[in-house]
């Protein structure tokens, strides 16, 4: 018997140490009893870098914020942050990584509209909830089961866009343009703005492609010229529309520039410098420096765990992440103790107006509407300050 007992042992101590787990009772990722564990999935390291950093830092200080305030309903949450480079490939790893070996409770500020569209069918199967950064309709008409996501999709600010043109500046024969990746974030650009120009009666001047990686511009800049654009949309990340607007300045191609959500972000006027002088563009997130009662929270209580970066000028990538944390937050603490995925779904499609503190519009989801808000409001650049003043209201595409 001795004999039999010292096999055993050494059995599962070879059986251990060659990694080989044993099944254990394990607590529920679904219905976490201690840490509630939300996976980032964003691009650290790769072309998009400087559009996707920002929000994994305000996510990870509003929660720490709300850990050393005690939790949520007793229960800590921990941030995990993996790096997808902006490719499909190590996105659907990452992903496999954080349900598979960290069980995460659910997902957010997944970036990429072609990585999320890769993970739909998984998201759907496992049931995870998945606050989405890509505002594609994709994503919320038809409405998915669970994914949600804020303020206006790529298509609304197009439409708004071209609405402005039209109506509101009044603009006389426009030959209008779009820059834009060839991505899946690019490629909705480009049907939205075919649609839109069809439906004034107008056809696109010109639907250029320009790199996310793009280290210059000169030939794409130098293809418009021949087209002569009067108003040029720039569907594209920050790094992007600044080497696209100097290499525009540079070779004289005279247009009124206007961009969508991405290019409307600070670091891109500190890359661009006068190329972006007149720039306007589209956003659905307040700024850092702009003096609402959310935006003096997000600054405080950053500052008091970042003291000595006052001067600082955090992206609105900062502001949209905080802003879905809020959200996020407001979900998880609506359901209650009992803490489970479907009800977490459940308690956000019970939000109704949810007060945003000016952060964005105020938020309304329900069982057939997981896009918390369409609005965005105008912006236009301040190259001296580094800085987009806003110069509407929030407004909405027309039903």
């Amino acid at each position: 018997m001795k004999i039999r007992e010292m096999l055993f042992v050494g059995l599962v101590l070879i059986l251990v140490f060659s990694g080989v787990h044993f099944a254990v009772a394990e607590e529920d990722p679904a219905r976490p009893k201690d840490t509630i564990k939300i996976g980032v999935i964003v691009d650290m390291t790769g072309p998009t870098a400087d559009l996707q950093t920002p929000a994994p830092k305000a996510i990870r200080t509003y929660f720490k914020n709300v850990n050393d305030q005690g939790g949520i309903h007793g229960r800590k949450v921990k941030i995990i942050v993996e790096d997808d480079r902006y490719t499909i490939p190590l996105h659907v790893a990452a992903f496999k990584k954080l349900v598979y070996r960290d069980e995460v409770f659910m997902f957010m500020e997944i970036g990429g509209t072609g990585q999320m569209l890769a993970l739909v069918p998984q998201f759907n199967k496992l049931k995870i909830p998945n606050f989405v950064t890509s505002t594609s309709r994709i994503f919320v008409r038809p409405t998915l089961p669970y994914h949600f996501t804020n303020g206006a999709t790529y298509e609304d600010e197009i439409e708004i866009i071209f609405n402005w043109l039209i109506n509101v500046l009044k603009v006389k024969d426009p030959k209008i343009g779009l820059v834009r990746p060839d991505t899946e974030h690019g490629k909705v650009g480009s049907r939205s703005a075919n649609e839109q120009a069809k439906k004034y009666g107008l056809e696109l001047t010109a639907d250029i492609i320009l790199s996310p990686g793009a280290i210059e511009a000169g030939s794409e800049v130098l293809r418009l010229k021949k087209v002569n654009p009067t108003h040029l949309i720039l569907h594209l990340t920050p790094s992007s529309s600044a080497v696209f607007l100097k290499d525009a300045k540079k070779f004289g191609l005279k247009a009124f520039y206007l961009g969508t959500k991405y290019t409307c972000i600070e670091t891109m006027l500190e890359l661009a410098g006068k190329a972006a002088e007149n720039f306007h563009a589209t956003n659905s997130f307040a700024a850092w420096y702009d003096s609402t009662p959310g935006t003096k929270v997000v600054r405080e209580i950053t500052l008091r765990y970042h003291p000595g970066t006052e001067k600082e000028i955090r992206p609105r990538g900062y502001i949209q992440g905080w802003s879905e944390c809020m959200i996020v937050h407001e979900g998880l603490n609506r359901t209650g103790k009992n803490l489970a995925r479907e009800g977490l779904i459940k308690a956000w499609e019970g939000m109704k107006d949810f007060d945003m503190q000016g952060l964005s519009s105020n938020v309304t989801f329900g069982p057939d509407k997981h896009q918390a808000s369409e609005y965005c409001k105008f912006y236009k650049a301040d190259v001296e300050k580094g800085i987009f003043h806003p110069i509407s209201d929030w407004i909405k595409t027309k039903e």
